[in-house]
């Protein structure tokens, strides 16, 4: 799945570093990592609806401002989106629930990750749990 992440919601990219398991922790989320002297939560794409299972060994991590991290198998770098390039999402899509809309960029469509729909749904995950 190919995936955007506005730069407004990234603080940082940083290379893969080991995924500490927590016993008991919320669903979601992997384990955490020290970043920068904190722990930081690591997304566990596999509850996110829709999503293919996560990488086995990420290529790196994108550091969201919202203090969650993503592991990433590819990082393919920056591109701007043309305004006539996005959409809505099919209301049948399983990833609405945590993404802000598709964009079509010749043959590949790509998903805009929303960090806040995501916080949102672990949070529901959480409540359920």
């Amino acid at each position: 799945m190919d995936l955007l992440l506005a730069t407004m919601d990234l603080r940082e990219v940083v290379a893969p570093m080991p995924i500490s398991p927590i016993p008991g922790v919320p669903p979601g989320i992997q384990g955490v990592v020290i970043h920068q002297g904190e722990f930081l939560p690591v997304l566990d794409w596999q509850v996110l609806p829709g999503c293919p299972a996560r990488p086995s060994t990420p290529s790196a991590l994108a550091v969201l401002k919202p203090r969650l991290s993503l592991p990433l198998d590819r990082l393919i770098g920056m591109i701007e989106i043309p305004a006539d390039a996005w959409r809505e999402p099919d209301a049948a899509d399983p990833a609405n629930e945590w993404i802000g809309g598709l964009a079509q960029l010749g043959d590949s469509e790509f998903r805009l990750v929303d960090p806040d729909r995501i916080i949102s749904l672990l949070r529901r995950l959480r409540g359920d749990h």
